[in-house]
């Protein structure tokens, strides 16, 4: 089924319902659905079909999901872009997906401007919201002005691809996850069923839709369960605490960062946040200081889950109901398989670590154009994460780091992630990342770069110190460095391999 066909769906049941709030506008999904189907008329007379590819570069504005929704109705393949990135890395996308159509903003100027220039860029229609009369470009309010506000969506079937998706990397090649409907429809169904979510809800939509977190745990899974979204545009925390009290959000999808700064606002505890029955947070991991704090301070837990963008994204979460398990990201759904293996594909015993692998209806068909890379992680209907994990006899997962990130040092291994979450528990660090160095004698060595806390002025001795005292010699830092800042992605995730070079 056409992804497009869940908005239809929904707004059969009750047009009047409000889908969107963003700002002072109020939205009802009959509205939605009527200002999609004008977009999406528009766009087949401009000579879109079920062949084409559609770039979306917006922010979390009802513009990115009409245009969405209105791409998947003509049967078409949408590209969402990342306002974050440079340049240089949105024209790498654009010119690997061969992208023929661009919906954007008029903020987005200078970066339109580069893509025209761009020596492969193969765009021939540039659609601009809020646009003035500029010459090679289409202003989207005209665009649509008139159009009919009904559409037949082409047929589409689960197997078919619906958007590609690019996850964030620091390499400098890119690669498009090839992501269905049927993918993107059993993400919104099961994420919607397993957060309890109807049309009694209220969804913050801070994270951004171009991601797959955002657009499948918050924007697919909402118009599923037919809640109301409140449009962020950029995380501001007094504006998001702000908008938790004044819309009554009942459920918030967020990153560790998004909690941080929350948890630190000086006026944090002028605002209500009590209609708030769920917090949820993926995306990066979730330091246990920030965890405590939150439970301490605020009196709520916080669920989490895992995913990537590969499986579009879920791949499990703490069970609303049941045990919750601290440290644990929780469990699958009925519907997906999990195994922990080691380097030869062979399965591991409960409690014993290896690789994550995964498989059931939400993996990506591959990377696009990408058939080697493809094979690496995708075997015997099997998607390798790359991710190093245990699971215990209850089947709940627990992440240990990255396996491309695992420190060998003199022959025992080092997990990054159990030296952060040390470093962080430290009162004046508030953010830090752990990485390999070569070293003749044992291969390599732990170090760690790490970020204070405003006001702060430790020193690599006193950091080291707090570490010896909490962890065994060899998991020890040998080396601290301290930073402005990290680079990190769309979801909040430290981008190691930058480190260096930042």
């Amino acid at each position: 089924m056409n992804l497009y066909h869940n908005l239809v769906r929904t707004t059969e049941k009750n047009p009047d319902a409000t889908a969107l709030y963003f700002g002072h506008e109020t939205i009802s999904y009959g509205e939605l659905l009527a200002r999609t189907n004008r977009l999406a008329n528009a766009l087949r007379e401009l000579g879109v079909d079920g062949e084409s590819k559609v770039a979306v570069l917006l922010r979390n504005v009802p513009e990115f999901v009409i245009s969405y929704y209105a791409v998947l109705a003509l049967g078409a393949v949408v590209v969402p872009l990342c306002y974050m990135c440079l340049a240089e890395e949105v024209e790498k996308i654009v010119c690997d997906s061969m992208v023929e159509t661009l919906i954007t903003n008029f903020e987005f100027d200078d970066l339109v401007k580069d893509l025209q220039a761009s020596m492969c860029s193969q765009i021939r229609r540039i659609i601009v919201k809020d646009a003035p009369e500029l010459e090679g470009v289409i202003q989207f309010e005209k665009l649509v002005e008139g159009k009919d506000a009904d559409f037949t969506a082409v047929d589409r079937s689960d197997d078919e691809m619906a958007a590609l998706l690019y996850a964030p990397t620091s390499s400098k090649v890119v690669r498009g996850c090839m992501l269905t409907h049927g993918n993107l429809g059993w993400n919104a169904r099961v994420i919607a069923e397993k957060c309890g979510t109807d049309g009694s809800d209220v969804v913050m939509g801070v994270l951004p839709f171009f991601a797959a977190y955002g657009q499948s745990c918050v924007m697919n899974a909402s118009i599923y369960a037919g809640a109301s979204i409140v449009l962020h545009e950029s995380f501001i925390p007094g504006e998001v605490l702000k908008s938790l009290q004044h819309e009554q959000v009942t459920v918030f999808f967020g990153v560790p960062t998004m909690y941080v700064y929350i948890l630190n606002h000086p006026l944090i505890y002028q605002y209500d946040l009590g209609s708030v029955r769920l917090w949820f947070c993926g995306g990066a991991p979730f330091p246990r200081e920030v965890m405590d704090r939150w439970n301490n301070e605020l009196g709520s837990r916080i669920y989490e889950g895992y995913g990537l963008t590969e499986a579009a994204p879920l791949v499990t979460m703490q069970p609303l109901e049941g045990p919750y398990k601290v440290g644990s990201v929780g469990k699958a759904p009925e519907d997906l398989e999990l195994r922990v293996v080691d380097e030869e594909g062979n399965e591991l015993q409960r409690g014993e670590v290896g690789e994550l692998i995964v498989r059931g209806p939400n993996i990506m068909k591959g990377y696009y154009n990408k058939p080697e890379d493809t094979d690496e992680v995708l075997k015997d209907g099997w998607l390798y994460t790359g991710d190093m994990v245990y699971m215990d006899e209850d089947d709940y997962v627990f992440i240990v780091g990255r396996k491309k990130d695992l420190i060998i040092r003199g022959g025992f291994n080092i997990y990054p992630r159990e030296i952060e979450e040390v470093l962080v528990s430290h009162p004046l660090i508030s953010e830090a990342a752990v990485v390999g160095v070569p070293n003749k004698y044992l291969g390599e060595e732990v170090k760690a770069y790490v970020k204070q806390k405003p006001g702060s002025n430790l020193t690599e001795e006193q950091v080291l110190e707090y570490c010896e005292e909490r962890l065994p010699y060899y998991k020890t830092p040998k080396f601290v460095v301290f930073v402005r800042s990290f680079k990190k992605d769309p979801s909040g995730q430290i981008l190691k391999e930058l480190i260096e070079e930042e």
